[in-house]
């Protein structure tokens, strides 16, 4: 039995020299800068959160995670744990209130109620219809009007799609969120029988359908042993924002980890990249989503570290530059 249910993940918190530097990078990205203050970067997306990635000023290093909590009676139950902070009143953009505490491999979880709201750019989601699928011609979506998707233009950021991270202990680690945030498991994918390399993880939130994967929990093992940051992921408008995306970064000379493909896991199509400081930032369009009635699936390594279509993983994938 869980101890509350977490609603979606809320941002990633990492830590870099230059801020400015990561900055330009995030907007190249598809973001817009929120605000910069006391040596934190606040950036935002074009959707209704009033921001979806933090960055202090400091040593390069990836320090925690965040997840929304469903209500404030949420943060109070936490609160009574040993090992977890008192609720604290947030000082970030659209205020609110969180608590935090480590994970077992020491990485920073915060959870977080009462951020409010921001109104949507909705003129970015405003997009013509596809004549895709079908059979007859009156069920395309797109009738005496072309589609023109512009040049060299960042991609649209909808969501804070998930966050992985490299861990010590798989199955440990699953247990540690399960057992907090009620966590699911949508596919694991086996080394041997009962031995785990990896499991993707959405939020239980009953017969709500939810991203294939909210968290994704790898094992260190390609990260020379040090646990940290795998990639952060952030859902873009379609599947042309994934290409529009991938040439206005190419074009910004910012270097390419892996994609375009389809992932077997959660489906999306993608399309990995470094920051200037090593951390992977995804682009990730058409996920599957599932309620709660959806059991475990079971991926060989094969599969989990292959594609549907697209160029095979890359040997730097998730290694410790990332972390």
């Amino acid at each position: 039995m869980s101890i509350i249910k977490i609603r979606d993940v809320a941002y990633p918190i990492l830590q870099v020299p230059d801020l400015d530097v990561q900055e330009k990078f995030l907007i190249d990205f598809g973001m817009e800068k929120v605000l910069l203050e006391d040596d934190t970067l606040y950036m935002r997306g074009a959707g209704d959160q009033q921001f979806l990635h933090v960055t202090h000023k400091g040593e390069k290093k990836f320090i925690g995670i965040a997840f929304y909590a469903q209500s404030e009676e949420d943060l109070k139950t936490l609160s009574k744990l040993d090992n977890f902070s008192e609720i604290e009143e947030l000082t970030s953009p659209g205020g609110g209130k969180k608590i935090w505490t480590t994970d077992p491999d020491d990485i920073k979880v915060e959870v977080v109620f009462g951020i409010e709201s921001r109104q949507p750019d909705i003129n970015k989601f405003l997009i013509s219809g596809d004549n895709i699928g079908g059979i007859k011609k009156e069920n395309h979506n797109r009738f005496n009007q072309t589609k023109r998707v512009g040049k060299l233009i960042p991609s649209k950021i909808k969501k804070l799609g998930h966050i992985g991270i490299n861990i010590s202990d798989v199955s440990k680690s699953f247990d540690w969120y399960n057992h907090h945030f009620g966590i699911l498991i949508s596919d694991k994918v086996e080394i041997e029988k009962g031995l785990y390399g990896a499991m993707f993880c959405r939020c239980d939130l009953g017969a709500e359908p939810t991203d294939h994967h909210s968290i994704f929990i790898a094992s260190n093992l390609t990260s020379a042993f040090i646990s940290g940051l795998n990639h952060v992921s952030y859902e873009v408008i379609d599947i042309d924002d994934i290409f529009l995306g991938h040439e206005n970064l190419k074009q910004n000379n910012y270097k390419h980890e892996w994609g375009i493909g389809r992932h077997y896991q959660g489906s999306q199509i993608f399309d990995y990249w470094r920051s200037p400081f090593g951390h992977v930032h995804e682009h990730m369009t058409d996920s599957d989503v599932f309620d709660n009635t959806v059991p475990a699936g079971v991926a060989s390594i094969e599969d989990a570290a292959g594609m549907q279509w697209g160029p095979d993983i890359t040997t730097t994938f998730g290694n410790e530059e990332g972390v």
